[in-house]
């Protein structure tokens, strides 16, 4: 029994760091890369997207409910681990995601313009998110009704 579990960890595939990095920031909200990685609860961001969807849809209130607007998170995570992801060493990646494995990641350019399109993406989301609650929250107050002034 413990030689067929051996044998399944020999082969595990080998998990590339720059793949990993871009699941991450592409998919991030589902969950794909921790599908990609192996991880035990790959599923959690994945069901926490959905729920908001499906809340979002059931609920009809466009995006200044709060429901719509949690999906800043799973996305604002995904994209964070991409750049933690992109910018993990090497040995660090291989040693937690290919222990076994007889090839290794490189650190190099893809890494590099992975983590900095990651963060691009993270300002400009984190903005659009920002200015969006702003306004709803200006709509809330009536501070953009017309009338008033």
């Amino acid at each position: 029994m413990s030689h067929q579990t051996l044998s399944l960890e020999q082969t595990k595939p080998f998990r590339h760091k720059v793949t990993a990095a871009w699941l991450s920031l592409v998919l991030g909200a589902l969950g794909a890369h921790g599908w990609y990685l192996g991880r035990r609860y790959w599923y959690v961001p994945l069901v926490f997207s959905g729920l908001a969807i499906l809340g979002a849809l059931v609920l009809q209130q466009g995006l200044d409910s709060l429901v719509p607007n949690l999906l800043i998170l799973p996305v604002s995570a995904g994209i964070l681990e991409a750049v933690i992801l992109a910018l993990r060493s090497p040995q660090n990646f291989d040693a937690i995601y290919n222990p076994q494995s007889d090839q290794h990641n490189q650190h190099g350019w893809p890494s590099v313009l992975t983590a900095v399109v990651s963060t691009v993406a993270f300002a400009n989301i984190s903005l659009f998110w920002l200015v969006h609650i702003i306004m709803a929250f200006y709509r809330y107050m009536g501070w953009l009704d017309l009338s008033v002034y």
